[in-house]
């Protein structure tokens, strides 16, 4: 592959993740929630009583970024966060019943979108996507 190549992937990439940014924009618009808040909702349900660092960690976003959006989100009541009842330094996040009901809202919108990107895709080119996709992940995060 020429050079040339190489610097049309980086510009592919730059405008998919352009592109999926102000889609998903859109549809978390749809659900009345922030794309950022939409993310650390839908963790939250997945993996219930995680700390703010760990959220933080799994998004791959600053500490106190999430300590701001888990303010918004529980002012809206849809998260609580609560003393480690064996470790009172640590902070734990909670999903609530109505952060439940947004989650299943969000992950509607998204289950649309995906429709809507995955178009005319194999089940198994979308797990070829996916591992790729994690591949390239891991090496923008050092991970890898």
């Amino acid at each position: 592959m020429t050079e040339r190549h190489n610097l049309d992937d980086w510009q592919l990439l730059a405008h998919v993740s352009q592109v999926f940014r102000t889609i998903s924009d859109a549809f978390t618009d749809q659900v009345d929630i922030p794309r950022g808040q939409a993310n650390v909702l839908c963790t939250v349900a997945k993996r219930d009583g995680l700390t703010q660092s760990e959220i933080a960690e799994e998004l791959s976003v600053q500490g106190a970024t999430v300590t701001n959006m888990l303010q918004r989100l529980e002012e809206a009541g849809l998260v609580v966060r609560r003393r480690d009842a064996d470790d009172n330094r640590l902070v734990r996040v909670y999903i609530t019943d109505t952060g439940l009901e947004k989650e299943q809202s969000i992950n509607a919108q998204f289950g649309a979108l995906q429709a809507l990107i995955f178009k005319g895709l194999s089940e198994d080119e979308r797990v070829v996507l996916r591992r790729l996709l994690q591949h390239i992940s891991a090496n923008i995060t050092g991970t890898g």
